[in-house]
């Protein structure tokens, strides 16, 4: 596998590989004194010819990075030099063999090699031979420059023959296929035949015709096969080839318009003459009026020079320097409006560029690089917006330079002469355009404590809102921070950045500067692309002390006055679950994610613990709906907190567990519309007496209907959704003595999936008028097979889908006597209102005396309740009440008579039928579920059947109306012989 070379740039497509390696036992110093004299012959100038060839030479190249050469030619090691010692001549055919070695490493892409000995001498030493030469120590070799460029002209030789070759290549659709390692194995067996083949061969050869042009010198021709290749591998979508040709015609493009270099290598480059054009251009406008006097000056003196003393020279340079006074030029800086210090630009720019770069050349010379990385600092800081791209590279790679050897600093620079150079903050690098400080998590923020802050509360409590200079302008400035940092805890700064330069700009070191507080700021590093645009950065720091702080400054950039308030210490908590947390919004610390059916509840435990160094002391819970569209019934979300409490205080590192039960009891009524077919569709009669008559009158409907419907699956595949916040609001240490908490919120969401419907709810009366048949007909909307059971009643076993009929037997409801929670609410509702409420607590009643609970049978676990509250109507309830009858002064008369079985009743049966005491009682007040009792007895002279009629009176004589009679039905009595015993 090949190595890549990251430090390439688009001048090495030009140059020709040579390796320089040591042989057998060579010093380290010695070998890389002579690899240094052979790599100073970095280019050779070809003899009858305008062109040049480049060589990039390395000491150490992997093997198998030699197999990509037919890919791209300036990868192909063309050139070996061997450097070896060599001492006696016994020596000479081992040190001969092992040249011989080292050349067959990368023996098939040499063009030629040499051998440089050092330290033999003798008569094989005096051997004439082009590829071998003799030294006698690596102190004596004077010509190794000049032996090098006939090698690197020999290695030309080659490579122009092989490009005269390839170009000129004859073999028509013949052309050998270049391959990359990896490809050769994917070409067996192809067709070479087909045009797509030819294609392929033809554009990969122009395109190894182009790097060889390169090499040799021949742009313009390489830059002709480069867009020939483009187009040829375009057409057959040989991707990577593409790529390479790209590469190499964009390579051949930068070499073209930049003929000074690239990447920083423009030492290695001959100077372009664009680079002294514009450099004219530049300067020209500070040149003309110093050019004008000194250049007339100059030119007497030099004129002159030989018959002028020293003195007079002087007195003519004195007299071409007054001319500045005249001119106002009081010194050289203040001549250009220019300073050492930071301030609003103003004067020539162009010549004010020239005056810095002299100043840190001058630094240089003077020995001084602190002093020539402070006005390379001050160059880029005060002069960005007047550098061109290649200007702010140049600077920027001089500047590393100098600091690379002289770190800079900010502490004043004081020169021999008194004057005083201040640091110089680089607020242009990058470009800070805000700053904002940025609140701390929702858990983590602290909360007034209600009845704890009030007017008492002493004024140096370090949570103080007051206004903050901001970075910006304008009413900006009056912007108010109303929010706190705590001390102890991790807080952001953001900044919006942007880099202005035309190339990746690193950040090191990056931090907060703070006054006011013991700060911790934590550095940080960042690298922003070219010409980012805004960018966010987050700094971040610790306070370790509570009070006001003040971050006043940005290492390394710019001044930022902004103001701060640090809050003492506070406990920290966190929580963890027992079911699947899920994060679904942000001013959440966490949340939780449920699916149940409805009216099943599950438990959810709740563990708490403090991670912070504080003792938590208080704890409360409270909790909040979001699902208002929803109707539940019941709580949502109950707990216990007892428990909790008892474990308080709760040091650093404790834990406390909650359970929470999770209930989903919704009403999903309002889909009964879709089953108003399902009604008699399957019928059950369980629950009912087997000689029950209401049994007799559903079974044939039962036996008659089918179970089940088609066109009712599936139908009930609607999923509601409820939504709840539980917050903790705790407090602790010194936090809780200046009256702040913290709250910590857990998000709970519930899906909740239909379980049962009770579709149609209707009565049916009962044998005693204290009872009544409740008709449920209920529809499984699951997809499991589930049982309906309820109170004293049979099991009822619903399939998916299935919907069948529920007969419970119930006492009626005695609903007056039920006692009103709250009175004055009631009151205040509208009458509709409390109807709605009657309403919803006889429905709680009902569904509570009937205890309808389902159990999905493949699962254990999963069981609920069945509730009927939202069916219930108030024709239903009526049905459901007793009748609320009060009597008062009653009078009761039982008479007996005998039935003929002929609509004839005889009353008189004085001589058949004695009464032992009165026939006729008196009943007091008797109230709703009361009983009143009259005791009396008969005596049946004869045996037979007797019939006693019963009569009620109203005897109250507070009501003007006539007394009335009602009867209830006669009681029927069978009188027999006495049983001897």
């Amino acid at each position: 596998m090949s190595v890549p070379d990251y430090m390439q740039c688009a001048e090495d497509h030009q140059m020709v590989l040579v390796v320089v390696q040591p042989m057998g036992i060579v010093p380290e110093d010695q070998f890389f004194r002579i690899y240094k004299r052979i790599a100073s012959v970095s280019q050779v100038s070809i003899q009858d010819s305008q062109r040049v060839l480049f060589i990039r030479y390395r000491h150490h190249y992997p093997p198998e990075n030699n197999e990509w050469g037919d890919f791209q030619t300036h990868r192909k090691v063309v050139g070996l030099i061997s450097v070896t010692s060599c001492t006696t001549t016994k020596e000479w055919p081992q040190t001969s063999d092992r040249f011989h070695g080292q050349k067959e490493v990368f023996g098939s892409t040499l063009y030629d090699s040499r051998l440089l000995v050092f330290g033999l001498q003798g008569e094989v030493a005096e051997q004439q031979r082009t590829d071998v030469a003799f030294y006698p120590s690596y102190d004596d070799c004077p010509d190794v420059e000049k032996r090098v460029e006939d090698f690197v002209e020999s290695i030309f030789i080659v490579l122009e023959s092989k490009r005269l070759d390839r170009a000129t290549d004859k073999s028509g659709d013949k052309i050998q296929l270049l391959c990359v390692p990896f490809e050769k194995k994917d070409f067996v067996g192809l067709d070479t035949d087909s045009r797509h083949y030819k294609k392929r061969c033809q554009g990969r050869m122009r395109k190894h015709v182009g790097d060889l042009c390169l090499q040799a010198g021949m742009l313009q021709d390489a830059l002709v096969h480069y867009h020939m290749a483009v187009e040829l591998l375009r057409s057959v979508n040989d991707f990577l080839w593409l790529g390479a040709a790209l590469e190499g015609l964009c390579s051949a493009s930068v070499i073209f318009h930049y003929p000074g270099g690239t990447a920083g290598k423009s030492g290695a480059r001959k100077p372009g003459v664009s680079s002294a054009a514009d450099a004219g251009k530049r300067h020209r406008p500070g040149a003309l009026t110093t050019n004008g006097i000194s250049a007339d000056t100059s030119t007497e003196i030099g004129r002159a020079k030989n018959c002028l003393s020293q003195e007079d020279i002087i007195e003519k340079y004195k007299e071409a320097i007054s001319y500045y006074g005249k001119c106002c030029f009081v010194c050289v800086l203040n001549a250009f409006s220019s300073s050492l210090f930071v301030g609003t630009h103003r004067g020539w720019a162009a010549v004010q560029l020239r005056l810095l770069h002299e100043l840190v050349y001058a630094s240089r010379r003077m020995g001084n690089p602190g002093l020539s990385v402070r006005h390379l600092s001050f160059l880029l800081q005060t002069m960005l917006d007047f550098l061109s791209d290649q200007e702010k590279k140049e600077v920027t790679q001089s500047l590393e330079n100098y600091t690379s050897k002289c770190p800079g600093g900010m502490e004043v620079i004081s020169l021999p002469d008194g004057l005083k150079l201040p640091p110089v903050p680089f607020t242009k690098l990058p470009i800070i355009r805000s700053v904002s400080l940025l609140n701390l998590p929702v858990s983590l923020r602290p909360h007034k404590v209600k009845g704890l802050l009030g007017q008492g509360m002493s004024s140096a409590s370090p949570f103080i809102y007051s206004p903050i200079t901001m970075h910006s302008r304008g009413d900006e400035r009056s912007k108010k921070i109303d929010f706190q940092w705590v001390q102890g805890d991790v807080c952001e700064v953001q900044l919006m950045v942007y880099n202005p330069m035309p190339f990746e700009l690193r950040v090191e070191n990056m931090g907060l500067l703070t006054s006011g507080v013991d700060f911790e700021s934590l550095p940080a590093a960042l690298s922003l692309p070219a010409e980012s645009g805004l960018y966010p950065v987050t700094l971040v720091g610790v306070p370790r002390t509570a009070g006001n702080i003040t971050i006043n400054d940005c290492i390394p950039n710019t001044r930022l006055g902004i103001t701060c308030f640090c809050f003492q210490y506070c406990p920290i908590l966190t929580n963890h679950t027992s079911m699947e947390s899920l994060f679904i919004h942000e001013d959440l610390s966490t949340s939780v994610s449920l699916q149940l059916f409805n009216g099943e509840t599950q438990q959810l435990t709740l563990t708490l613990e403090n991670i912070g160094t504080e003792t938590l002391n208080t704890l409360e819970l409270t909790s909040k709906n979001l699902s208002t569209k929803e109707k539940l019934f019941g709580e949502f979300l109950t707990w216990d907190l007892q428990d909790a409490l008892s474990h308080l205080p709760l040091k650093s590192g404790q834990s406390v567990s909650i359970p929470v039960n999770i209930s989903a009891k919704l009403d999903f009524s309002g889909q009964e519309n879709l089953l108003h077919d399902l009604n008699d569709d399957g019928i059950s009669v369980t629950g009912l007496p087997v000689s029950s008559p209401l049994r007799q009158v559903l079974k044939p409907r039962a036996e008659n209907k089918p179970v089940g419907s088609d066109a009712s699956k599936n139908e009930f595949n609607h999923v509601k959704t409820l939504e709840a916040v539980l917050t903790f609001k705790y407090s602790g240490g010194a936090g809780q003595v200046e009256g702040y908490s913290r709250e910590l919120s857990l998000g709970v969401r519930v899906d909740v999936e239909p379980s049962v419907f009770f579709t149609r709810v209707s009565t049916l009366p009962a044998t005693s008028t204290r009872q009544c048949h409740l008709l449920l007909d209920v529809f499984n909307a699951t997809e499991h097979e589930l049982t309906l059971s309820a109170k004293n009643n049979q099991d009822l076993v619903l399939h998916a889908s299935e919907c069948q009929r529920m007969a419970i037997q119930v006492d009626k409801f005695d609903f007056d006597s039920m006692p009103v929670t709250d009175h004055d609410a009631l009151r205040q509702a509208t009458v509709r209102q409390q109807e709605e409420k009657r309403q919803q607590v006889h429905g709680g009643l009902i569904n509570s005396t009937l205890d309808i609970h389902w159990t999905i049978i493949s699962f254990t676990k999963r069981h609920g309740e069945a509730s009927v509250e939202g069916v219930l109507n108030q024709l239903i309830l009526e049905h459901l009440q007793l009748a609320p009858l009060q009597w008062g002064n009653v009078l009761s008369e039982i008479s007996p008579y005998w039935y003929y079985q002929n609509g004839v009743q005889n009353y008189d049966l004085q001589d058949a039928v004695t009464f032992i005491g009165s026939n006729t009682f008196y009943i007091g007040t008797v109230k709703p579920t009361e009983n009143s009792v009259c005791v009396g007895a008969l005596l049946f002279l004869y045996t037979g059947d007797f019939y006693l009629n019963i009569k009620f009176q109203d005897d109250s004589t507070a009501r003007d109306l006539p007394p009335t009679w009602f009867c209830l039905p006669s009681v029927h009595v069978k009188a027999q012989e006495p049983v001897e015993l």
